[in-house]
């Protein structure tokens, strides 16, 4: 048999698996392993034939906040950086050395007085926090994803309502943590996230914290380092072009809210696991964002 009889043949079986929904036949025509060794029978399942259940997508645990129990439960999922991005454990060696002062030269004269509050911070006093929503003002939160440096990495907490009625749950944990902080740091947090969550708390009623912590907003400190240099201050823009990492398979911001409100009516979390993905690559771009401002670096030279 030719190569072209051969090549037309695969593609006649792929075609045929494809139309009666025989992936694993279709892998085999495309000469691609049924799974990889890692990958149990039970999760090619799923992946095809029905919804993946929160605890498989993105295990966790139910938890309420702690001095207000009254206030529901919602999901939390904690993660440390090595469990799940350990090619990117030098963010969090680098984000240690330079808040404990090393190679620090940023122009304090042009820099805020968060900024440089950040600076004499050591790293464990930083609380970096990222939220994502149903959409604008009015729209709900339902996930408050938090990042601190502990025990020589990063450790995640990500706060995920599962359904709409827990946003008052994720919302009072937020501010428990919010409590234990020395600075608070954000990308547009000041216009966006912290705005969000004030008045999702004030529309159900749970207390705001009595004291907020100093807030340093990454937007505005590069916009203010680089707005001449670079096309624009996007979150993504300033991964690429100053982090040197680029996203590949990310969900796209606009997706997120489609992606939540189907979890809820459906209950299918296969999207959930990339929303989490997706907020927490935000927060470790936040820390490697804030070394890259504190060295003074210029584009592509970190």
């Amino acid at each position: 048999m030719g190569m072209s009889e051969l090549r037309k043949k695969k593609l006649d079986m792929l075609v045929r698996s494809l139309a009666r929904g025989d992936f694993d036949a279709a892998r085999k025509a495309m000469g691609s392993p049924t799974r990889t060794p890692e990958e149990p029978d039970a999760t090619v399942a799923q992946r095809h034939t029905g919804p993946i259940r929160l605890e498989q997508a993105c295990g966790g645990e139910e938890a309420s906040p702690a001095f207000s129990p009254g206030r529901g439960t919602y999901w939390l999922v904690r993660r440390t950086l090595t469990e799940v991005a350990p090619d990117c454990l030098t963010v969090a060696r680098e984000y240690a050395d330079v808040l404990r002062g090393a190679r620090q030269r940023f122009d304090e004269l042009g820099a805020s007085a968060e900024l440089c509050r950040a600076a004499d911070l050591s790293p464990e006093d930083l609380l970096f926090a990222d939220t994502e929503t149903c959409g604008f003002s009015g729209c709900p939160v339902f996930l408050v994803g938090t990042m601190r440096y502990a025990d020589g990495q990063f450790v995640f907490e990500q706060h995920l309502a599962r359904n709409y009625a827990e946003e008052p749950a994720i919302l009072g944990a937020f501010f428990e943590r919010l409590a234990e902080t020395s600075e608070l740091v954000t990308f547009n947090g000041k216009a966006f996230d912290m705005n969000m969550i004030r008045e999702r708390a004030i529309f159900h009623g749970v207390p705001l914290p009595d004291r907020e912590p100093p807030h340093l907003d990454l937007l505005h400190e590069s916009r203010r380092r680089w707005r001449r240099e670079l096309p624009n201050c996007r979150l993504q823009t300033l991964e690429s072009l100053m982090c040197g990492r680029n996203r590949i398979g990310d969900i796209p911001s606009f997706a997120i809210p489609d992606a939540y409100h189907n979890f809820v009516e459906s209950g299918d979390a296969r999207h959930i696991r990339d929303i989490l993905h997706h907020n927490l690559l935000d927060m470790l771009t936040m820390a490697q964002l804030l070394s890259v401002l504190l060295t003074g670096c210029q584009p592509n030279t970190y």
